[in-house]
Order: C-alpha cells, then structure tokens, then sequence
C-alpha cells in the first residue's frame, strides 16, 4: 500500500514537473506570422461565367463589392477584362485594352457600349465571348436582356464570321452550345447544368440544340441521367435508373415526382445536393418559376 502511494506522489510531481517546463519552453507570448487571412463576406459574391481548363464557360463566384445594380456590373465586366480577382484554372475571353464606354440600365435592360478593342476577340473565341457577356450580366436577377455596342454602334454581327446576332440579346442565345440536330427547322434551345472539377466543384451550363420538341423537363431529366459522366469533364450525379414518374408545372413552381431511385441510398432517403442543384438550376434556367418541388412517391422530400 505504501509502496502505491510512493509511486502515486512519484507520478504526481512527474507530472507537474513537465507541465512547467512546457510553460518554460512553450512561452504564451503571442507569435507574430506575416500571413494574413482575408475573410470573404458571402453577400459580395457575384456570379461571373468564365473559360475553365476545358473550355467550358463555368458559373464562378468572385467578390464583388458595389452594391448598385448598374455599378455592380460594371465592376463584374471590369474584373474580366483586367483578369482581375479571378480564381486560378479559370480565365475571361476579353482581349486586352478593351474599355467599358457607357453601361446603363433600364427597367430589365442592360446597354453596354464597349471600346472597339472589344472586336479584337480571337475568331474561335467570338461566340463565347457573346455568351460570357450575356451570362454574366444577366445573372443579376434584375437584368433579363443586354444590348451590346461598340464605340456607339449596335453590335450586330460577330466579328469575324459575320454571323448576325440579334439587337436585344437574352439566355436564350444559350452558352456552350452542343447541337445534335438533323434539320435547320424547328430547333429547340435546353440549358442543363452539370458539374465540373475535382476539388473544388462548380457548375457548367450546356445548352443542348436539337430537333426535340419534348418537354423541357423530360429533356433535362433525360441528359442528366444518360451517363454518369455526360461528356469529358462534366459530370450528372442523377442515377440513371431514375424515373420521373410524372410532373405539374404551376405558376410559380413545378413538382417533380420521382421513384425511390433518386435517393443517395436505400438506407438514407435523402437526395444528394449535386442532384437536388442540377436538377433545380436546370429547371429554373428553362421555366420562369421561383421554386422546384422534389418528390418521391407523393411524400415530398425537399425544394430547390
């Protein structure tokens, strides 16, 4: 018993002897580091579009601090023609020294008037430019439709190609266009939202250009399960045993009612974000409705 108690006191005072030369070695006076940590407030983000690694245009989110729609803007257009603030791997199709003149807003319409450095774009590169300027402005969800000009002029055709464009330019002019078409006549534009990137995932909008006249739903269901991965690069976490069992479009929403395929598992009835954000960013893209009602066997499961 003495003995224990020896061994006990022994064990004690090891203990408060190496607590204290810790304090001696380890003293509390604060480190100094030249790193700084930038902190991002999540209300200054904006949405862009610019060319990733793949050449895709992507949905990518940058800082942007002006809060006024028309300086807002501004700002956006200014950050991709200066690559300024943009996140590595991702890149603006703007050639240099190309200058805003005027930018002004109108109701939903966005007129911006550019320097004729603007027409110096790389010919491959002209038509996405169109679409990254398009994109990028009307995701201010006050914007609906942009005219473009240069030096005071309506920018009517491309560049290069000469291909016309219209005067008031929309979403529908589509971006990363993908056509599988068998006629001229009778073409149906769909914007399906897929995933890219391996650490850091973001979202590239592809508009298919077919001679389908399906509904848009069916058709966006259809892409986002066909394949796990949809082409080199993007990628659909929807199951493609799937099944949208039926849908009801309604004035502010639409509800899609799915098999129990959808879920993550049979052990966790949950959809998976990837699925619930493709699906839904897909269906707001194509539909003027603010909310995409998930459900499996009349059991609603989540919104979008």
């Amino acid at each position: 018993m003495i003995k224990k108690q020896i061994l006990k006191k022994l064990g004690v005072s090891s203990a408060t002897l190496l607590l204290l030369l810790l304090i001696y070695l380890f003293p509390t006076k604060e480190i100094k580091t030249n790193k700084e940590i930038t902190y991002i407030d999540e209300n200054d983000l904006k949405e862009v579009y610019l060319l990733d690694n793949n050449n895709y245009l992507s949905q990518i989110n940058i800082e942007i601090k002006e809060k006024e729609i028309d300086k807002s803007i501004k700002e956006k257009i200014s950050s991709l023609i200066n690559q300024n603030n943009l996140p590595k791997g991702f890149t603006s199709l703007f050639p240099k020294n190309t200058k805003i003149n005027s930018l002004t807003v109108n109701d939903e319409l966005c007129t911006i008037d550019f320097s004729k450095e603007l027409l110096n774009v790389k010919e491959k590169d002209e038509e996405k430019l169109i679409e990254e300027i398009v994109y990028t402005i009307t995701s201010e969800k006050e914007i609906k439709k942009v005219i473009i000009k240069v030096d005071g002029e309506d920018l009517t055709r491309l560049p290069h190609s000469r291909k016309l464009l219209p005067k008031i330019l929309d979403r529908t002019y589509g971006i990363n266009k993908d056509y599988d078409i068998s006629d001229i006549n009778n073409l149906t534009k769909t914007t399906i939202y897929f995933l890219a990137g391996e650490e850091e995932k973001y979202y590239v909008p592809v508009t298919k250009v077919t001679n389908n006249n399906e509904e848009k739903i069916v058709l966006i269901i259809n892409e986002l399960k066909s394949s796990p991965l949809y082409q080199s690069n993007l990628n659909s976490y929807l199951n493609n045993k799937a099944i949208l069992k039926k849908y009801e479009i309604e004035t502010e929403s639409i509800n899609l009612t799915f098999n129990d395929k959808i879920f993550d598992s049979i052990y966790d009835q949950s959809i998976l974000e990837e699925v619930v954000y493709t699906i839904g960013k897909s269906i707001k893209e194509n539909y003027d409705v603010k909310e995409v009602v998930f459900y499996v066997d009349d059991r609603e499961i989540t919104k979008f």
